[in-house]
């Protein structure tokens, strides 16, 4: 008899675990998805404005000869870009004061100051833009020589290009790279002097993305 008591005793312990295996296996929910949300790329599209800073290595001409007029560069852009896809298109104008000048044979040029208005394009690569740039250049340019000088404005080109990196979601910098040439013009010193000068500037700018 107790070994039937035992007998009964166990079916009834071994009926109760598998049945609370099923139960387990039934109840058991299957692992949640996961689901990937990518950030959104970032879109250069946008006004913006800044300051830059740089140096300018500066060649003016005269009578047949050529020489420095280095100096430090500095002033404020602004523009606005269009993004589709890669592709990024904009305008931009800029205005700098410059410390470029230099003296030869007598004659003394200095470059007050240059204006630019420029149309860009380029690629971008998520926060990184590399692009190509290039329009039209305003710049005062001063002649001095026999105790006299004289100040124009002259216009000409500008071309360049550089790489700008969104440092956040407003917060833009670049390093730009730039060639100007103003033209030449006449000067009324004493004598009168013709007088061209073209530059050759590295900048770089600190900006914000409206």
């Amino acid at each position: 008899m107790s070994r039937m008591r035992i007998l009964g005793a166990s079916l009834v312990a071994l009926a109760i675990g598998t049945g609370g295996v099923s139960a387990a296996d039934i109840y058991n929910p299957p692992p949640a998805n996961v689901i990937y949300n990518p950030a959104p790329a970032y879109s250069w599209t946008g006004g913006y404005g800044g300051a830059i800073l740089g140096y300018g290595w500066g060649t003016p001409k005269s009578g047949g000869k050529e020489w420095d007029a280095d100096g430090a560069v500095g002033g404020v852009f602004g523009g606005y870009n269009f993004q589709s896809g890669s592709g990024v298109f904009g305008i931009e104008t800029d205005l700098t004061a410059t410390g470029m000048d230099g003296k030869k044979a007598g004659v003394k040029m200095s470059n007050p100051w240059n204006g630019t208005i420029r149309g860009r394009a380029g690629f971008a690569f998520d926060r990184v833009l590399v692009y190509g740039t290039g329009g039209l250049a305003v710049s005062s340019l001063e002649v001095k020589t026999g105790g006299k000088s004289d100040r124009q404005t002259q216009t000409g080109y500008t071309v360049g290009g550089g790489i700008e990196a969104a440092l956040s979601n407003t917060i833009i910098g670049r390093l730009e790279y730039r060639y100007t040439d103003i033209g030449k013009d006449t000067y009324k010193t004493k004598p009168k002097t013709k007088a061209s000068f073209s530059s050759n500037q590295v900048l770089v700018g600190l900006g914000v993305k409206f």
